[in-house]
């Protein structure tokens, strides 16, 4: 089972690795990303963490941050132990305002939005102006029609958190199974 036990232990021992890419898929669509935080709060204090977007529009959305304001591009916001800068891999101009800082993790959801793009360049472009120290790319959700390998220069490790024992009606709904 790819349930969350087995994703919690993974992305853990990720973080103490000196391993630096991840990919996080499965069928929790709006999980992911936030164990990730999770797991950044409880191991970490004061990590700078870049959380890279769809869309600015969506980061006071709960699906994707715990905020209740949108922060502008670039600021700074404290989500309880660490600091937050966020950006949007759909628009350039905010790349900017996170440019030629260090990030301890670098999150970037939902990834299947740039793999509908077919184009890497958000993440290349993350990692050649900024010093990230482990980078965890999230997808939305699981559809064969999304092929996760272009980003295969970006990871080692590869975790799959599954909704299928939490909520085997949603898991089976994600997959187009009911």
């Amino acid at each position: 089972m790819n349930g969350k036990q087995q994703a919690i232990d993974k992305i853990t021992d990720f973080m103490k690795s000196d391993r630096t890419g991840m990919l996080i898929t499965g069928t929790h669509q709006y999980k992911k990303h936030y164990m990730v935080m999770a797991l950044i709060n409880k191991h970490y204090k004061n990590a700078k963490v870049l959380y890279r977007i769809n869309g600015m529009a969506n980061i006071d959305d709960r699906n994707f941050s715990p905020l209740s304001k949108r922060p502008k591009a670039g600021e700074i916001v404290r989500l309880e132990n660490n600091y937050y800068v966020f950006d949007a891999f759909t628009s350039r101009a905010t790349w900017s305002k996170t440019m030629h800082h260090d990030y301890d993790f670098a999150i970037v959801y939902p990834i299947d939005a740039i793999c509908r793009k077919g184009s890497i360049e958000p993440i290349q472009e993350l990692l050649q102006y900024r010093k990230v120290g482990k980078l965890f790319l999230c997808s939305w959700t699981d559809h064969d029609v999304y092929d996760y390998t272009m980003f295969s220069s970006f990871f080692t490790d590869h975790v799959i958190y599954d909704a299928e024992e939490e909520d085997v009606h949603y898991h089976n709904r994600v997959l187009g199974l009911e």
